[in-house]
């Protein structure tokens, strides 16, 4: 009887231990949605002050894209793509091909610095352009890295 305790304690902590990963690449998911709902936001902020030529609107939201760009880094930790129980867009390739996945990331980053760059400018016009690059590098990423089901 008690050997028979012990091993179902034994295999109680191991399903809580098996358990806590998942769990904690559930919170990485969420974390992660909440971050690029951020960027989504902050990104329409940037065109809507485009479109309304706001100039401090677009500078304010190009600030707050950088320091989203630099949190887009720790985003994607192991144990946080495709497994059992937790729904994600993220495609396995971001961890299977991270040198590719990190020069996306990269690549973001440049963009956004470059966008600020011009907002800190008068020229709407090149604002524009740059806000069209630096959609279309979100656009890259989402096209080799993520799922079109979310």
């Amino acid at each position: 009887m008690l050997r028979l305790m012990s091993l179902t304690g034994i295999a109680l902590v191991a399903g809580c231990l098996m358990a806590a990963p998942a769990l904690a690449g559930a919170d990485q998911v969420q974390a992660r949605i909440a971050g690029f709902r951020q960027v989504g936001a902050t990104y329409k902020s940037v065109t809507d002050g485009l479109r309304a030529g706001n100039l401090p609107k677009v500078r304010q939201a190009a600030g707050q894209l950088g320091g989203l760009a630099h949190g887009l880094y720790g985003w994607f930790p192991r144990g946080s793509g495709p497994q059992r129980g937790v729904r994600t867009a993220a495609k396995v390739e971001i961890w299977t091909r991270a040198p590719q996945f990190r020069a996306a990331q990269d690549g973001f980053a440049r963009q956004v610095q470059a966008f600020a760059r011009v907002a800190a400018g008068s020229d709407l016009n090149v604002a524009r352009l740059e806000a069209r690059r630096l959609g279309a590098s979100c656009k890259a990423c989402h096209d080799a890295f993520k799922t079109a089901a979310d």
